[in-house]
């Protein structure tokens, strides 16, 4: 079973699921999730409690400033707060969390889905010291190159990015329709796709207006700024790190492998059959082969 809480994290109200009193503890090992986009936690819940059921580690899930806004609307407003929602916004977020939050004894296994692994490299390479705190980092399905250039970058950047103001049009409309009819609709998309009753309310927070138009705003700057892999910041952490990536994943093609390679060993690499957004049907398998490198990683006592 989960907890929840909510801190406020460089500047910004967040809510944070925690399994077994990761933010109490001030000594061993804890697991710190950070979750891609959009970064509502709640999509990770199946994912985190398999995970801390096969690891017994105390374990936290933070999603995206501004994604998950449960107070003080006012402070969520992407309005004259750009600088903390944008893609170096959400890096700062994250440095935060862990400086703030997790106990300067404890040591962390770190965990990123899809942009949440470019932050993980980009906090680690701007702040060195941190390593020394890290025992094992997973990188899930990762977006750190060419995102711009990958087949859903190139939708982004075409499509959606073109119709920007007839998307947040069409999302506030949604959200002004009656509570029944945005949740029959909601239900015939999860009948649809398989997906479980309880999806209902995290789509409903998905298509929240206040919350999608910052989902937007980081994928645009995602599309910008994540291009070249970050070669320094990988190099300081091969021998910590495991990658995931998938053969059928349109945020990062199998190609993008390649760069990687000269890093192993001792960065470990397995290719899998599993959906980009692996939270939502497949959280178990992956909570499996994340448990094993944790495993092989963990504190000797």
């Amino acid at each position: 079973m989960y907890s929840e809480v909510i801190k406020t994290v460089n500047s910004v109200p967040t809510r944070i699921l925690t399994w077994g009193n990761p933010l109490e503890s001030d000594q061993g090992e804890v697991i710190v999730c950070i979750s891609g986009n959009p970064g509502l936690p709640d999509f990770y819940i199946e994912f985190a409690s398999e995970l801390h059921k096969l690891t017994g580690l105390p374990m936290c899930v933070i999603g995206q400033a501004g994604h998950d806004c449960v107070t003080n609307q006012q402070a969520c407003v992407l309005k004259n707060n750009k600088h903390l929602f944008s893609l170096q916004g959400q890096v700062e977020h994250k440095l935060n969390f862990i400086n703030e939050c997790i106990d300067n004894n404890c040591h962390i296994h770190l965990i990123g889905h899809s942009i949440g692994t470019w932050m993980i490299i980009e906090m680690l390479n701007r702040h060195s010291e941190l390593i020394n705190k890290i025992l094992s980092i997973n990188l899930l399905f990762p977006t750190i190159q060419r995102m711009a250039l990958a087949p859903n970058g190139k939708y982004i950047t075409n499509v959606l990015s073109r119709i920007h103001i007839l998307l947040m049009f069409f999302i506030n409309i949604i959200h002004i329709l009656p509570e029944a009819v945005r949740s029959f609709f909601i239900n015939l998309y999860i009948n649809w796709n398989k997906l479980p009753p309880s999806y209902n309310s995290r789509i409903k927070k998905f298509l929240s207006p206040t919350s999608f138009e910052k989902m937007l705003f980081l994928s645009y700057d995602e599309m910008a700024r994540v291009t070249d892999i970050n070669r320094s910041g990988i190099d300081k952490i091969k021998h910590l790190t495991n990658v995931i990536y998938s053969d059928r994943d349109g945020w990062a093609p199998v190609s993008y492998m390649e760069d990687l390679k000269p890093f192993q060993p001792p960065l470990q690499m397995k290719l899998v059959s599993v959906d980009h957004a692996f939270v939502l049907k497949s959280s178990e398998q992956v909570a499996s082969m994340t448990e094993g490198f944790i495993k092989s990683k963990k504190l000797k006592h």
